[in-house]
């Protein structure tokens, strides 16, 4: 028997998306769950899976996760999670990492990911981070491959600027319809480089992951105007900070946690919309900072 994500009337997340592609503009992360490159032993797996149901439940269908979060254990954890949900209702994205790049890797890395998940289709399958080693239209070829094969309905990109973005659609017969990007208040270097107009002007849908800071800094009090602001609006400062992301055009964005109290807190981002001038206020007081893209993040 199946149920339908959200049951008992969960949340109904709004979705964003272009050339009819699209995405909620909230969705669940699973960086760390399980450790960070590899498996932590003392890690509470039981925790993390519950997390995932919990999100589910209260109406997250956008699921990410990689090959590389805790060398395969974050995709175990969303394959156990989901079992007993109506897998039509919901949205997987993985990614390869960026040493599985050669054509034959990328098709045996996906294979080991669907194993993993346990599911016979991906929704998107992203290269994970670029690799100057290997020939990118190699890897494009192999994203075709899995495309055309119906291992994946959709294609896409991590961690790509303008040069890298536009030889990935050279190199494919498909569209690629997402760039997954680190962006936040504190992290606007995809502005700043015209990552972001870029894929608004072709329709790749961005989405942002650490949208409240790379150690969750935005979540914290102590800034005058982001505290000023949640004040003014009775939300969080974590709160705030999710909501600017989710408010720019063609943005969607993943949160992570294990935690009911910081679900309920994260899902306290969506139904309400900061003002055009409380979004200039913020946009100019957290100035561009830089994108720091380590191999297994983001």
């Amino acid at each position: 028997m199946h149920k339908d994500p959200a049951p008992n009337g969960g949340l109904k997340i709004p979705s964003k998306g272009a050339n009819g592609f699209t995405l909620p503009i909230l969705g669940l992360g699973t960086w760390q769950m399980g450790g960070r490159e590899m498996h932590n032993p003392s890690n509470d797996d039981r925790r993390d899976i519950q997390g995932i149901r919990a999100a589910i439940d209260a109406g997250i269908t956008h699921l990410d996760t990689a090959e590389v979060y805790a060398a395969g254990f974050a995709e175990r954890f969303v394959g156990e999670a989901i079992q007993g949900y109506d897998r039509s209702r919901l949205f997987i994205t993985t990614k390869v990492h960026a040493g599985h790049l050669h054509y034959d890797d990328v098709i045996a890395a996906c294979h080991a990911s669907l194993s993993r998940l346990g599911i016979a289709q991906l929704d998107l399958y992203l290269v994970h981070h670029p690799n100057p080693e290997i020939s990118l239209q190699e890897t494009m070829r192999a994203m075709d491959f899995l495309r055309e094969n119906e291992l994946t309905r959709y294609i896409g990109v991590s961690n790509f600027d303008i040069p890298l973005l536009e030889e990935a659609m050279a190199y494919t017969k498909y569209h690629v319809v997402s760039n997954q990007i680190h962006y936040s208040l504190v992290a606007r270097a995809y502005e700043e480089n015209g990552t972001l107009e870029f894929c608004r002007q072709h329709g790749i849908l961005v989405t942002a992951y650490r949208p409240i800071g790379r150690s969750g800094e935005l979540a914290q009090r102590g800034n005058t105007l982001l505290d000023e602001v949640a004040q003014k609006y009775g939300k969080t400062p974590a709160q705030v900070a999710i909501n600017w992301v989710m408010q720019k055009p063609n943005v969607i964005t993943l949160f992570k946690t294990s935690d009911p109290a910081h679900l309920e807190e994260n899902l306290g981002a969506l139904g309400w919309r900061l003002s055009a001038s409380d979004e200039r206020r913020l946009d100019e007081n957290f100035p561009p900072g830089i994108t720091i893209n380590l191999p297994g993040e983001g």
